[in-house]
């Protein structure tokens, strides 16, 4: 039996309007994040090269800091940039003025179980409304469905060429 790869496809308004928007917003003015329990969170710019194209792609994200660690997490499924990280593409963070180039290792394992967990726990509202996970009531079978559906990502800085 194969796997089903799990991707809901951005809606028009998604792709016209708010995500051209948002990267305007965001390369223009930046985004400070915003507290959470966990440490500093913010949304950038992911830049991603095309795997085969070779073409830049700017995606604005959530960045997630658990455990000191940065991670970025693919809330529409396998999504083309989710898969261009996978593949070792080139990658910045941009924001405001300022390119960092950026190295991404995909989680797996416990690795990726534990950071899911901690990111249902920190956003009840968002866990319910995005994910379809009720928080005080997730099972192990809700957890398994994150875990498969979802890539996550742990960005960590490159040194500049």
């Amino acid at each position: 039996m194969t796997a089903v790869r799990f991707y809901r496809r951005p809606t028009a308004f998604r792709r016209r309007v708010y995500d051209p928007a948002m990267r305007w917003l965001i390369l223009r003015f930046g985004f400070g994040g915003f507290m959470d329990r966990g440490g500093l969170d913010s949304v950038q710019v992911l830049a991603v090269r095309g795997r085969r194209s070779g073409r830049w792609y700017e995606r604005p994200v959530g960045i997630s800091v658990s455990n000191g660690n940065r991670h970025v997490v693919g809330f529409y499924g396998q999504t083309e940039w989710a898969r261009n990280l996978r593949a070792g593409a080139e990658a910045e963070l941009r924001t405001k003025g300022r390119a960092v180039p950026v190295r991404a290792v995909e989680l797996a394992g416990d690795e990726k179980v534990i950071f899911m967990r901690d990111l249902v726990a920190r956003y009840h509202f968002f866990a319910r409304a995005w994910l379809k996970v009720n928080p005080k009531r997730m099972t192990d079978k809700d957890l398994s469905r994150l875990v498969t559906n979802y890539p996550v990502f742990r960005i960590e800085d490159r040194a500049t060429p």
